[in-house]
């Protein structure tokens, strides 16, 4: 069944049935997912998804219906969202948004990615297998993957909302493992996008590589305090980790530092942090959130100044403001939470190598382990397994591994001196240059 003529069936059987309002929420889409090994496919695997949530206000109690099948009877899930509101003894106050006088234009679907055919996709994975294989003799490649996806998103209510977006992108990941005289090293690159065109397989091989290579005969170095340049992609990944502190529904419920902090210095005047649904080609891009509210970027923190939390509607009720447009659905099945979109640490002025020219002893980072052990995100305590480079005389040295790094997240932002040029997202949609703090404790021989 077409779902906008499910939708009018659905809104007709409620109103007959007593609702107030109704929504449908419809999403489906497809991946497919090839991994190569050795020159052979070493998994396939292709899948679709979907289905709707029906929901809707009885009695000042939001019931609510899923399923997969656009084909279901119509009144069969209304009444059963009906027998749902009945029993609910929550009394949260839930929303369903009249929608936004305007929406704005964002291409985040290339109809020529439906054009690459499964064949294409393997033979992509193999070449990217194959440069890297053909790199360096040291070399063995652990995996090699392209993976291809596109979703589809449908909001409609009874309160005038009705806006649809669809979505597509294609993502390509090798990882690979040097060996030499017993040390081996394994790392990875990926890369993701929404135009085929764009992907160098030889350069996505080239980079990894060439990151294992380097990372070959590295010892440890004495403990203490040191200064530190934290890679784009790895302090990405460790800003990740706390990006739930700047959810308002984490503040109100007081899982997050932030509280009351707003209008105050939270970092140092280097940083400035956004949330940009509207970047174009951004991983995290898209016109509106999933409870219909018109995207907008926005300034989260400014040269270290805490503008404000991202809101849902709930959230945003709370606190007698007006929705970030950062409501989201893990699925159609799931309640809204908060999230980000294109979340970002904007970038500096100056090259990694300035930085670097300008540093008589310290430490680059460019890996780290236990992110999801060693970070609490409620505090900002960190303790992470770190590898890198020796800097010298604003010169890198030596490969330097058997090391930790250990601080708060928070404190980290206020001692953040430089923001490099070289922002990176990693594959959440959360991005960040190259940063260069004063000191960091460090943990080695």
């Amino acid at each position: 069944m077409d779902i906008k003529v499910l939708k009018d069936r659905l809104f007709e059987s409620a109103k007959n049935e007593g609702f107030e309002s109704c929504e449908i929420y419809y999403q489906s889409g497809s991946s497919l997912n090839v991994s190569v090994y050795k020159g052979n496919i070493e998994k396939y695997q292709s899948s679709e998804n979907g289905g709707f949530c029906f929901r809707g206000l009885y009695k000042g109690n939001m019931g609510y219906y899923f399923s997969e099948d656009p084909d279901i009877d119509a009144h069969m899930a209304v009444k059963s969202a009906k027998e749902n509101a009945e029993v609910i003894t929550i009394k949260d106050k839930e929303f369903i948004y009249e929608g936004d006088k305007e929406y704005p234009a964002v291409n985040v679907y290339n109809a020529a990615l439906e054009d690459i055919t499964a064949e294409e996709k393997i033979q992509t994975a193999l070449d990217i297998e194959r440069y890297a294989r053909e790199y360096d003799s040291r070399i063995t490649v652990n995996r090699s993957m392209v993976a291809s996806g596109d979703n589809y998103v449908y909001i409609c209510n009874t309160e005038g909302l009705e806006v649809s977006e669809r979505e597509n992108h294609i993502l390509a990941y090798v990882e690979v493992m040097a060996e030499e005289n017993g040390e081996a090293k394994e790392k990875g690159e990926i890369w993701i996008g929404s135009d085929m065109d764009s992907l160098d397989p030889k350069k996505l091989s080239e980079t990894a590589c060439k990151k294992a290579i380097s990372a070959l005969n590295s010892e440890s170095i004495k403990s203490g305090g040191m200064k530190a340049i934290i890679e784009n992609e790895i302090f990405a990944d460790i800003f990740q980790c706390f990006t739930e502190s700047f959810y308002a529904e984490n503040v109100q419920k007081g899982f997050s530092l932030l509280k009351d902090k707003i209008g105050t210095q939270i970092a140092s005047d280097t940083v400035t942090i956004t949330d940009d649904p509207l970047m174009p080609g951004g991983y995290a891009t898209t016109a509106f959130d999933g409870e219909g509210v018109a995207s907008r970027k926005k300034t989260v923190v400014e040269k270290g100044v805490l503008k404000t939390y991202l809101y849902n509607l709930k959230s945003a009720n709370v606190d007698g403001v007006s929705s970030t447009g950062n409501g989201f659905k893990g699925s159609f099945r799931s309640a809204v939470s908060t999230a980000p979109t294109n979340f970002y640490i904007e970038k500096g002025d100056k090259s990694v190598e300035d930085v670097i020219d300008n540093i008589d002893y310290g430490i680059y980072i460019n890996d780290v382990a236990g992110l999801h052990s060693g970070a609490n995100g409620i505090s900002g305590d960190f303790s992470l397994a770190a590898e890198g480079f020796l800097i010298e005389n604003g010169k890198i040295t030596r490969p330097v591994d058997q090391i930790t790094i250990a601080g708060n997240f928070y404190e980290v932002l206020k001692n953040i001196d430089t923001v490099c040029s070289d922002i990176k997202f990693n594959s959440s949609a959360i991005g960040s240059p190259s940063v260069y703090i004063k000191n960091i404790e460090v943990s080695g021989q």
